[in-house]
């Protein structure tokens, strides 16, 4: 499982695959509807992080509303960006989504 294996790795993440696209999709294949959403809780978690850090280190130039695009368009644009682009990294997607986001007024 790519959460697990993120975690437990010693290399570095563009050195493990594990944490690619193609994972993500396997895992949801495989494992249905239940990692699916853990994956996508594990991405919007990682998205209010990212906006945490904005704003303690003073750069908040782009904060987001995570309430501004609901969970359906969320999974469907991760599974999406991981089915065009299988090599790429999971965290790849997330990021692009995050940039996706209106930003909060």
């Amino acid at each position: 499982m790519l959460l697990l294996s993120t975690f437990s790795s010693t290399t570095t993440r563009a050195e493990n695959i594990d944490t690619s696209c193609t994972v993500f999709l396997n895992d949801v294949r495989t494992m249905g509807a239940l990692f699916e959403d853990i994956y996508l809780s594990w991405a919007i978690h990682q998205m209010e992080l990212q906006n945490q850090m904005a704003r303690q280190q003073g750069i908040a130039t782009h904060l987001i509303d995570l309430d501004l695009i609901d969970i359906d368009t969320q999974r469907k644009f991760l599974l999406d960006y991981c089915e065009q682009n299988p090599g790429h990294e999971f965290v790849d997607g997330v990021t692009l989504l995050y940039d996706q986001f209106p930003e909060a007024k």
